[in-house]
């Protein structure tokens, strides 16, 4: 029968290598830099995206390859992700290359995004963690967003943006703190919005399934 001494350190050893081999089984699962946006577009696809109507998904899922794309640029070393900070980068990136539905849909979603961001986010297998900070409130994104688009018909409207006109712009698209959906078709629909010719069919068929898009779809 063996001593309890050396029972004691028989456990130890055992303990030792499970942890040995718990550490290497974690370091197999860890991901690459490269293998971060289709990881987390995959993962949030399969918690939120195969949930929701395809054109919300598509949408959803554009803007956080977008958001990401912008998060990533800032380099492996940056180990914070601020969502107000990369998330207006990414409006003003975006701007005037989808129509006003896309931000319609955009803040449906955005809420329950963002909730999947701060879960998800610094538990993707890097080896070095990303700290996800700075999350807008639900007043907050709308106030975001009411500015982007009043960017967005300066622009195209070829005006300068000054501070002052797009302060003032960016409160006719809120009542309340909610986005009139009514006053952003109103101004941007006699404008139009023509699909690149360049355009594949998916990212067409996305386009043409948002400019179907009646205010009434968006219960302003």
């Amino acid at each position: 029968m063996s001593r309890p001494g050396n029972y004691g350190k028989s456990s130890r050893i055992k303990k030792i290598r499970q942890l040995h081999r718990r550490k290497q089984s974690q370091a197999s699962r860890t991901i690459t830099w490269e293998q971060t946006e289709d990881f987390l577009l995959a993962r949030y696809h399969l918690v939120q995206g195969r949930k929701l109507p395809q054109l919300v998904d598509a949408t959803v899922q554009r803007f956080f390859s977008e958001w990401l794309e912008t998060a990533l640029a800032q380099g492996e070393q940056q180990v914070q992700w601020d969502i107000a900070a990369i998330s207006a980068t990414t409006l003003k990136r975006i701007g005037n290359q989808v129509p006003w539905q896309f931000y319609g849909i955009l803040l449906g979603q955005v809420m329950r995004w963002q909730k999947f961001l701060l879960r998800e986010g610094p538990a993707v297998p890097l080896a070095t963690p990303r700290q996800i900070i700075t999350p807008l409130t639900a007043t907050a994104w709308k106030a975001l967003v009411a500015d982007q688009i009043a960017v967005n018909l300066l622009t195209v409207m070829a005006t300068p943006v000054t501070v002052e006109q797009r302060e003032r712009l960016t409160k006719s698209f809120l009542t309340a703190g909610e986005v009139q959906w009514s006053a952003v078709a109103a101004l941007f629909g006699p404008m139009g919005f023509q699909v690149a010719a360049s355009a594949d069919e998916p990212v067409r068929q996305w386009l043409n399934g948002l400019l179907a898009l009646t205010v009434g779809d968006f219960h302003d």
